[in-house]
């Protein structure tokens, strides 16, 4: 009598610990692990609420007729709880519902094989008794967060995430609860399930390798773009600085000013000739230049005709831009910056007669056109062809440099600012 008590003392507790694990883990599937407070109370008057009906159900109908109503009396109600008071889609509550009930498996799995090993159905339940939190928590932990980014990240991710949980739900109670047919020895049957494995394992690794490469993809665009933002915002930064001592220095003119008239007044024309000659070379050295009605251009022309002249080159510039033009300051200054910075590259290691750069921008056609134009020495690598100079002292013909650079691109250019801009085409490079 007392095994008896024993045992229907387990079965009924193995139930209530089932129960309370696939609600609380439907929850947190449909949620990512963030039940509200407000959730958790409804969650438990549903609770509540199955094991009435549970309980009735044993008393009046019977255990089978109980497990064949289950997913009527249980998992419908869950779904529509999850879809009408949880904000859940309809996607998202099949199926964390069928992956909760599949993740019961574990478990389950646990108790048949201890009870084959020791024949006793106690140690089995104790067994059973134990898994259910260890995997709730295992699951929890490690599994809900990357199951709810999959169900929500795309409706292709929901079907492909959801084809194995929902297809398992259904044959599951085909054919052990409606049915004995997967113990009928049905070799079709006993193949389905391995089948229905393979086919979402081949189609998940597909998946799996294309968004690898998308985030891949993703990663090094953007660890590009932020180098190419800071370098440009470090230029631009430097240029306002100067183009701010500039001001400083107009603004103290009237005191260079007063310093002539005292000289000339001192009858000491000689001194006052020297100091005008020393002011206006300071203002020139500070003054951008002004090559066209683009502001940016000018403090980036300016710029790198000092760099090129330190350097023992000298770039010309032809620019005839507008001061708005169809890509941002941002975009444009890491144009002619990075394109710029290659072409002193490429004549660094020139004989000092042959490192001439030429700069042209413009807007023809409303595109905006910058081309930039320089000898250099050594082979010259190229997209979709090859070529290479007979020999590395000897100068190759005149090249474009202002995308001779070693990033990979995507539409011929090596430099991902121009293929940006091309794909973008709002601009010919």
């Amino acid at each position: 009598m007392f095994d008896l008590s024993m045992q229907s003392a387990l079965d009924i507790f193995c139930y209530v610990l089932v129960l309370v694990y696939g609600l609380a883990l439907s929850a947190d599937l449909s949620t990512g692990g963030y039940v509200s407070r407000q959730q958790k109370y409804l969650l438990t008057l549903l609770c509540l609420l199955f094991l009435l009906m549970q309980g009735l159900g044993l008393v009046l109908l019977g255990e089978r007729t109980v497990k064949q109503l289950y997913p009527l009396v249980i998992h419908v109600p869950l779904v529509l709880i999850l879809i009408l008071f949880m904000k859940k889609s309809v996607g998202v509550a099949i199926v964390s519902t069928c992956t909760a009930y599949l993740c019961c498996q574990p478990p389950r799995w646990g108790r048949i094989a201890v009870e084959a090993l020791t024949q006793s159905t106690l140690a089995a339940e104790l067994v059973y008794i134990l898994l259910m939190p260890v995997m709730y928590y295992l699951l929890r932990r490690f599994f809900v967060a990357a199951a709810y980014n999959a169900m929500t990240s795309s409706t292709a991710a929901l079907l492909l995430f959801g084809s194995l949980p929902v297809t398992y739900y259904i044959f599951d109670y085909a054919t052990t609860i409606y049915s004995d047919a997967l113990y009928s020895g049905i070799q079709a049957l006993n193949e389905f399930l391995p089948t229905v494995l393979v086919t979402f394992y081949v189609l998940f690794l597909p998946a799996f390798h294309l968004q690898s490469q998308r985030r891949t993809d993703a990663e090094m665009q953007r660890s590009m773009l932020e180098a190419e933002l800071e370098q440009s915002q470090s230029e631009m930064d430097s240029l306002h600085r100067l183009e701010t001592q500039t001001a400083v220095y107009q603004h103290d003119m009237r005191h260079h000013l007063n310093m002539l008239d005292g000289l000339l007044s001192a009858e000491r024309p000689d001194e006052a000739a020297a100091y005008i000659k020393k002011v206006q070379a300071d203002i020139e050295a500070i003054t951008p230049r002004r090559f066209c009605e683009n502001h940016l251009v000018n403090l980036l022309c300016s710029s790198f005709t000092d760099k090129a002249q330190r350097q023992g080159a000298v770039l010309t510039v032809d620019a005839s831009l507008p001061n708005n033009v169809a890509i941002s300051d941002t975009e444009l200054c890491s144009l002619l910056s990075n394109g710029l910075e290659n072409a002193l590259h490429a004549v660094a290691d020139l004989p000092a007669d042959q490192k001439q750069i030429s700069l042209y921008c413009g807007v023809r056609q409303n595109k905006l056109l910058i081309e930039i134009r320089n000898p250099c020495a050594g082979p010259i690598a190229m997209r979709r062809a090859t070529a290479s100079a007979a020999a590395a002292s000897r100068p190759s013909p005149s090249a474009t440099a202002g995308c001779a650079c070693s990033l990979p691109s995507r539409a011929s250019f090596c430099c991902r600012s121009c293929s940006r801009c091309w794909r973008r085409k709002k601009a010919f490079v």
